[in-house]
């Protein structure tokens, strides 16, 4: 990645930390009942409620990918055989996680509503297909004689990103010990974290041809998007990596008082997905 496009996201991350210097020194001069909070949380992040969507818009996407690879891998052994017919059928799965630290401050102090949030979060997102079922029907050019292929595929992309976030919270019936609230926020990682995310994969399956020995084909693979982008550009394909990847969050929870500065926050809603989220909190 050109290091012009780099710059955007490295001007992000330093506006964060410039922020809350900016907040605390700030406050200093603003009334006395403002108060800061402090809180760590954790949560699960999947896509699996989009399942059925993601799997039919992947089946499309992957047919001509993947019969493509098993016809060039036969074809290496037998160049009379030539497609007849392909089936497939594709399972979604998602999943990871997500924790950070936040601070956050209430300009009207301790009963107010609207609080505005730094944090610093680590997101691990995992999209798979766990199982692709390939059944590939060839005939022979010369004979007209027909073999099948049956195979096994699973794919995974993994990314882990780090990112900073600026969110936006009004607390509803903020004075109540039980009391609902809706977040929302936009924050961004480094276009490293899409460079580093791994791509893998593999099939294995057996040709099965009239009068032969069935023959095995297998193949695997594992790679960044970085190796990716970097061996399409060397045959001339087009590979455009984004020089961030950004975050979208709106939240909905219910926060609880254990104690008069100590509470529980429990969430769910979008995170370039959908997570829930649990979470301690501490006012001062």
């Amino acid at each position: 990645m050109k290091e012009e496009e780099k710059m955007p996201i490295r001007k992000i991350a330093k506006i964060f930390p410039a922020l809350l210097i900016f907040s605390l020194v700030f406050v200093q001069d603003l009334p006395a009942q403002g108060h800061f909070e402090f809180g760590f949380h954790y949560s699960q992040w999947s896509i699996d409620i989009l399942r059925s969507i993601i799997e039919d818009a992947l089946s499309d996407s992957l047919e001509t990918e993947l019969k493509d690879k098993i016809l060039e891998d036969i074809q290496k052994d037998y160049p009379e055989l030539r497609e007849r017919s392909y089936i497939q059928n594709v399972s979604f799965d998602s999943g990871g996680n997500n924790f950070g630290f936040e601070m956050r401050w209430y300009p009207a102090g301790k009963n107010g509503s609207f609080s505005l949030g730094f944090s610093v979060e680590k997101t691990t997102m995992r999209v798979s297909l766990p199982d692709v079922s390939a059944d590939l029907s060839v005939e022979n050019t010369f004979t007209g004689e027909v073999s099948n292929f049956k195979g096994r595929a699973n794919a995974e992309f993994l990314m882990k990103p780090l990112s900073f976030h600026l969110s936006f919270r009004w607390d509803i019936m903020p004075s109540s010990r039980i009391r609902p609230y809706v977040t929302f926020g936009f924050g961004a990682a480094t276009g490293t974290a899409l460079e580093e995310g791994q791509l893998t994969y593999a099939y294995s399956g057996d040709l099965e041809i009239e009068g032969e020995e069935p023959e095995h084909y297998e193949s695997s693979e594992n790679k960044t998007l970085k190796q990716l982008k970097d061996e399409m550009e060397e045959e001339g394909d087009e590979f455009i990596l984004p020089g961030f990847l950004p975050f979208l969050q709106l939240n909905l929870g219910v926060k609880g008082a254990i104690t008069e500065n100590l509470y529980l926050l429990l969430d769910t809603g979008i995170w370039n997905g959908f997570i829930l989220r649990g979470g301690i909190a501490c006012r001062f």
